[in-house]
């Protein structure tokens, strides 16, 4: 090992537990996901990275990874599928290159196609606990990339291997590798080519879009002496802050006043509405706030601080008036787009009633109220112009602040020893430093990449999704998401262009976050093997539609609209669970989730209180379709892909 190497590992070892030689003898034998090496035909560097679903998509002209060049590529996978039980298995492929797939050392796959399904393996027995996988993928000619691999028993249909199966051995290719990624992320999310801006390309990295909050009107929304505070010392305030120090010196105290000052001087038109702070509505707000899940993301005032989350204690001291936290509430992004605080859609009285919960319980210290006069308020506008302040944050104002190229790399914001310099002062740890540097030094041309795969992954961490996704009942687990919903509509989701609740019987609440959107929802879809637009539907056979439309019914059905709206004609008797309207499920679902759901919705989510109608491959209706099962789903699919144009059963047909 280079001892360059080494060090890297050794200083990294803090910030990714179990991996590097100071970790060695406590990291678990197994850790989530597959090791997946990148490897360009033409010869260029590889990169070893953790998937944790064991598929690909990559669309053609489009790098598999942020740190390999666009083009041909092979992606050799490693891992172990862990298995509480024993049992016999067949795997199929649907792919458009060629894969070679070994198991326990013998090699079960071998298989090329130009995107069409492979005929299954005969039986393989796989052991209980640990069976070594190494397969490896060559992406084709033309076309894109892309392999969705299926296991299947006689007890289950076919499905991917779910990612709880999936595990690898730590490698330092693998913590090399994470810790580009972490020096990326971390150059992104910081914002550092805000102000070092050379090389910086026009498109790539999403985060590169990353916005900060605008200054305008900002005194009307916060309070002054808390913005001083905040400028002093944000890491102080909220240990993940990514705004870094920017004053220094003997007189940092009187110039973040004058900052705060000259920003509460910032006022917009119109006022905020209305909070009755009373006992009722502050219980209203304790209930959405159960409801909402929002200790997801937030500890309450006396909690201890949990890593990842957001302290509410200082929400009446900030926002200074109930209404002004009512008016964030209702829309997060309003000033600052890239805000993670998810969008809930709030009404009006639902924000009030949120606000007036979070100030009762928030904290009640006394704070002192900043005083400005016109001299104060004309040096902080010069120090905002002046100390960086524009080159994140968005104020009709010339900026007088330039920043260096990042040259030397041990000076400025990434010194081990900050103090006395007048960088900017960032809460960096050293193994985020030596993520920084790693990357500036040997990634940077990674920025110019969407790799939205890699996007996803990266997001749904940072928004906290997997504390609600699985956690909550109704809430199904994240790891299906990609693979259920096609893309168009997870964007409408998260973009929350959706007229209304498609669930509003739920207490859970999906968020908006409209920037994170379309690239997120595209980057769901090629982590789980399914391109980032959906392919256009099969033209609906009115024969099957027909069938389809009996199965759903009551005479001679499955009686689905028991529970299952369809158009205009509500549930007939819902008996456990209401379920989404039928007419918008050709819409929603990917045909082959659509198929594997109605086949066993247990298997796919433990939480679900749709029966299954189907049985090794056949239903208790043996007088539709001779009771197969497939064709019954095939006809099923066919009707609700009708969508609007969907006649319920007992309406007049045609």
């Amino acid at each position: 090992m280079s001892r360059r190497l080494n060090q890297l590992l050794c200083a990294l070892a803090a910030a990714w537990p179990g991996t590097g030689p100071a970790a060695e003898e406590a990291k678990p034998k197994w850790l989530d996901g597959l090791a997946v090496t990148f490897r360009p035909s033409n010869g260029g560097s590889a990169d070893t990275t953790v998937r944790p679903h064991f598929m690909l998509y990559v669309p053609l002209g489009q790098a598999p990874t942020p740190f390999v060049a666009p083009g041909a590529f092979t992606a050799e996978w490693e891992g172990v599928i862990d298995l509480d039980l024993r049992d016999r298995f067949v795997f199929q492929a649907e792919l458009n290159g060629s894969l070679r797939m070994e198991l326990n050392g013998a090699v079960v796959l071998d298989v090329t196609s130009d995107g069409g399904t492979t005929e299954t393996t005969g039986r393989i027995r796989l052991n209980s606990r640990t069976n070594t996988l190494k397969a490896t993928y060559t992406s084709p000619r033309d076309g894109d990339a892309f392999f969705r691999l299926y296991w299947a028993t006689p007890d289950f249909a076919k499905e991917p291997i779910p990612p709880r199966f999936l595990k690898h051995a730590p490698s330092d290719r693998l913590t090399m590798g994470a810790a580009l990624r972490r020096g990326r992320q971390l150059a992104a999310g910081h914002r550092c080519f805000a102000c070092h801006t050379d090389g910086v390309p026009a498109q790539g990295m999403p985060e590169l879009a990353m916005d900060a909050p605008a200054l305008d009107g900002i005194g009307s929304r916060l309070d002054a002496g808390w913005m001083a505070q905040w400028i002093l010392n944000p890491a102080r305030l909220r240990p993940r802050a990514t705004m870094p120090l920017m004053l220094h010196g003997a007189s940092i105290g009187a110039d973040a006043g004058a900052i705060a000052a000259f920003l509460g001087s910032l006022k917009s038109g119109g006022s905020f509405p209305m909070v009755n702070d009373n006992a009722k509505t502050a219980e209203a707000g304790q209930k959405l706030f159960t409801q909402l899940n929002c200790v997801a993301c937030h500890t309450v005032a006396g909690d201890s601080l949990a890593e990842g989350k957001v302290a509410l204690g200082q929400v009446r001291w900030k926002f200074g008036q109930a209404g002004s936290l009512a008016a964030f509430l209702r829309n997060p992004q309003a000033h600052y787009s890239w805000n993670r605080m998810p969008n809930f859609a709030l009404t009006q009285d639902e924000a009030a009633a949120l606000a007036a919960h979070l100030f009762q319980s928030a904290d009640l210290a006394k704070r002192g109220s900043l005083a400005a006069n016109a001299t104060l308020i004309a040096k902080g506008r010069k120090l905002v112009q002046s100390t960086g302040c524009l080159n994140c944050h968005a104020l009709k104002l010339d900026n007088h602040f330039t920043a260096p190229s990042i040259v030397d790399l041990a000076k400025g914001c990434l010194a081990d020893n900050p103090t006395g310099a007048k960088s900017p002062g960032f809460a960096f740890s050293e193994s985020d430093r030596a993520a920084l540097r790693l990357f500036l030094r040997e990634g940077r041309a990674s920025l110019g990449q969407e790799s939205l795969a890699e996007f996803a992954l990266r997001q749904s961490a940072d928004l906290n999704c997997a504390n609600c996704h699985g956690q909550i009942a109704m809430v199904p687990p994240l790891d299906v998401i990609g693979g259920k919903l096609k893309p168009e509509w997870s964007r409408r989701i998260l973009g929350g262009s959706l007229a209304k609740r498609q669930r509003p019987w739920l207490t859970a609440r999906m968020p908006a976050f409209p920037a994170r959107a379309d690239s997120l929802a595209k980057g769901l879809a090629l982590l789980n093997g399914h391109p980032p637009v959906t392919p256009p539907d099969v033209p609906v056979d009115a024969e099957k539609a027909a069938i389809g439309r009996k199965l759903v019914s009551a005479n001679g059905g499955f009686f689905c609209f028991s529970c299952h709206g369809i158009g205009d004609l509500n549930p007939a008797q819902v008996f456990d669970a209401q379920g989404i309207n039928l007419a918008r499920v050709g819409e929603r679902l990917l045909p082959e989730y659509f198929r594997r759901w109605m086949r066993s919705p247990l298997r796919i989510d433990p939480q679900a209180k749709m029966p299954a109608y189907f049985n090794q491959g056949q239903s208790a209706l043996f007088d539709v379709l001779d009771g197969d099962a497939d064709r019954q789903i095939e006809a099923l699919h066919h009707y609700i892909l009708q969508g609007s144009r969907m006649i319920p059963p007992g309406a007049p047909g045609k």
